[in-house]
């Protein structure tokens, strides 16, 4: 007869012990990825590194995967946005028939900035420049972008200035002829783009675009090449009015925009790639009555991914944000879909029923950002986050103007 032996039954350690190494399960620890395994906790170590220029250059020789990370153009925008930080606004304004600008800072520039001179340097434009005047187009990436104007406003010069306050260094350039920026060219506006977003002392493009004959037109500089590109066109449907570029444009990934005004009761906007050098006018398919009255349209970037939406100021002070989404189809054209209103009144706990808000003096839509004129002063909204602060204890206008946000890498306060 052969004879079994019953098993002992397992003893369990006792309470506050624990396995050694040896007999510890470790199927569970196995499956525990590591931080640098997982794409979204990646980019947040990643999104953290410092704003050197050879900060994502390095990352991106570490493997294909990192590479995949730090190209991504959601990533840039978050790593521009964690970085760069507003220092302070240019204010533009007209007085007596003049367009004059300003600085002011908003944060702590620390004793490295303070000094710097953030009036326009002492630059000679050319032979006659007694009879032009600076004009502000926009700053973008650390640098402010100028063009000359006859001083009665009817006319533009030869002459564009890229202006690096915190560096103290400008570039100077020459407009071509074949560029039409005579008196028959009802607007001009500009952009400036740094080659490297996470570096203010890299290379650099301008977008200069304007309207005449019935086209809207885009050449682009290159500071790497040190000359312009070819003129790019595209006709515009001139239905009924005054055709006018809008001064404001955001950079979405590779593209930027701007809104174009006075063609017919439809909303369009002016679409350029730098990359493939397309020129587009594309409608805004809203509902005319929603901006018939309106108080201000201003590009952002607040959909999702940093993708193009539309802010929509109502008559009541009411900002609107309009998202554009691709059709369910995935087909190449995209409707617009109201996703919130922004009740401005109730943010900056104004008193109900008093207007207090005077006017939108302007919104920055690479970084969300939103300047609100009150009765008691002129505060900075960020809409991403909802928070809002108070930059200005009086209106520094007299006769209207504009604010434009100037961001740095290196602004070590807050506001």
């Amino acid at each position: 007869m052969k004879s079994t032996r019953t098993p002992l039954p397992e003893i369990p350690p006792p309470v506050g012990l624990r396995p050694s190494r040896a007999t510890r399960d470790t199927s569970t620890l196995d499956e525990m990825p590591s931080p640098i395994d997982v794409d979204d906790l990646l980019s947040e170590i990643l999104l953290r590194l410092a704003p050197l220029p050879s900060s994502l250059p390095r990352a991106s020789l570490v493997c294909t995967r990192w590479r995949r990370i730090v190209t991504d153009p959601d990533f840039l925008r978050r790593f521009r946005a964690h970085h760069w930080k507003p220092l302070g606004v240019f204010l533009t304004s007209s007085q007596s028939g003049r367009r004059d600008f300003s600085f002011s800072f908003v944060s702590d520039p620390g004793d490295s900035i303070r000094h710097k001179r953030f009036s326009v340097p002492p630059v000679r434009a050319g032979a006659g420049d007694d009879d032009y005047t600076w004009v502000f187009l926009g700053c973008r990436h650390g640098r402010v972008l100028l063009i000359n104007r006859t001083r009665d406003g009817y006319g533009y010069g030869r002459r564009m200035l890229v202006w690096n306050p915190i560096a103290g260094e400008h570039h100077l350039l020459h407009v071509p002829h074949f560029l039409d920026l005579g008196r028959y060219c009802s607007s001009v506006q500009g952009a400036v783009i740094c080659a490297s977003s996470h570096n203010h002392k890299g290379p650099f493009k301008v977008a200069l675009v304007w309207n005449a004959d019935h086209s809207a037109h885009v050449c682009v500089y290159s500071s790497e090449t040190g000359d312009w590109g070819d003129v790019v066109s595209t006709r515009v449907r001139r239905e009924s009015g005054f055709i006018v570029i809008g001064f404001w444009n955001v950079l979405v990934g590779n593209s930027l925009y701007w809104l174009l005004f006075g063609i017919g009761r439809q909303l369009h906007m002016v679409e350029f790639d730098l990359g493939s050098q397309n020129l587009a006018v594309i409608q805004v398919p809203l509902p005319p009555d929603v901006y018939a009255n309106h108080r201000g349209l201003y590009l952002t970037t607040l959909a999702n991914g940093g993708g193009l939406s539309l802010i929509v100021m109502s008559a009541n002070l009411k900002a609107q944000l309009w998202e554009r989404t691709p059709d369910c189809d995935g087909a190449a054209t995209a409707r617009w879909m109201l996703r919130r209103t922004i009740e401005l009144d109730k943010l900056l706990s104004l008193r109900p029923g008093f207007p207090e808000c005077r006017r939108i003096l302007g919104v920055e839509g690479d970084h969300n950002v939103m300047f609100v004129s009150t009765y008691r002063g002129v505060f900075m909204v960020h809409l991403e986050s909802m928070q809002f602060e108070k930059i200005f204890e009086t209106n520094p206008f007299i006769d209207g103007g504009t604010i434009h946000p100037f961001t740095t890498l290196y602004a070590p306060g807050t506001c």
